[in-house]
């Protein structure tokens, strides 16, 4: 009785009313507040629950309750920095990985690419010259394709390859399995060469997509890994402060900690930022005098008629 009143029961509980549901498996099925199903599927959902000893209805309810627990910690856990915050961190303590410098860097892979499978080698080494002009600082990638360009240029003494090397090696911030890959293939390379066993141009440039593409992998897992490390840092700042001084303080903090110190984007701008369509945009010359119910778009399925 509730307020003086026969208390209801509407939906699931209902449903336990008329199955007759106690114990672990009636607390499973209305934790789980299955939809309306047919009697035979409901009939088959108890007694899937009651089977092995209410095996199935314990394990429910023990996976939600480890979700609510998970839930709680994360309401509890307030000082935990966001995805943008991180970001923010990161762009202010590595400002080498911010988003104007990361778009040109990947940029200028492309056209380093590009130039790698023309023999465009004029071409390659400007682009070359104006990225350490720039002061932009290579990662995996760039070191990489570097690598490879000399190899698969003709004029160029492939003992540049180990001095490239040697600078990527003193960077300290490549990952050590990466290092290994790179400076095997290389000792590799003139160990063929010597006995007139080097691969063809071709190959080289397979060779040169695969190794990218561990490149790639390996700068993920770095910049993660910084990005972590930098997340955990400033909430433990967060934590030593408000135990400190209190809420209030916390608060400055965060904003004298995660304000942006470096941006580039009137620096080292590609255009990327602006629209690529000019406004007011026009039609192409192939779609004038095309609208709705003019039968153009239609027309090569009866080519035959015109």
């Amino acid at each position: 009785v509730f307020g003086g009143a026969a208390e209801r029961s509407f939906g699931t509980e209902l449903q336990i009313k008329k199955l007759r549901l106690k114990g672990v498996v009636g607390r499973a099925f209305r934790q789980s507040a299955p939809p309306k199903l047919h009697q035979k599927a409901t009939d088959h959902y108890v007694k899937v629950l009651r089977a092995h000893g209410s095996a199935e209805a314990t394990r429910q309810l023990a996976e939600a309750k480890a979700v609510s627990i998970r839930q709680q910690e994360q309401r509890q856990d307030s000082l935990a920095l966001t995805s943008e915050e991180k970001t923010r961190l990161l762009w202010r303590y590595v400002p080498d990985e911010s988003e104007a410098l990361n778009t040109l860097r990947k940029q200028s892979h492309r056209w380093l690419w590009r130039f790698i499978k023309r023999n465009d080698w004029k071409r390659f080494d400007v682009c070359l010259e104006q990225l350490r002009t720039r002061d932009l600082v290579f990662d995996e990638v760039t070191y990489n394709l570097v690598l490879f360009g000399i190899l698969l240029h003709r004029r160029k003494d492939d003992e540049l390859v180990r001095q490239v090397y040697a600078e990527m090696v003193d960077e300290r911030r490549f990952h050590p399995a990466l290092l290994r890959l790179q400076g095997g293939f290389v000792e590799s390379y003139f160990e063929l060469k010597e006995v007139d066993a080097a691969p063809n141009p071709v190959n080289l440039q397979k060779c040169a997509r695969t190794f990218w593409q561990i490149s790639v992998n390996f700068k993920r897992q770095r910049i993660k890994e910084l990005r972590t490390k930098l997340a955990d840092a400033a909430t433990k700042q967060r934590q030593r402060m408000l135990r400190e001084r209190g809420a209030e303080a916390v608060g400055l903090s965060d904003e004298a900690l995660l304000l942006p110190v470096y941006d580039s984007d009137g620096e080292l701008s590609d255009g990327e930022n602006k629209p690529r369509v000019k406004f007011p945009a026009q039609r192409p010359r192939q779609l004038r005098g095309v609208f709705k119910g003019s039968g153009v778009p239609n027309r090569r399925k009866h080519r035959w008629k015109h």
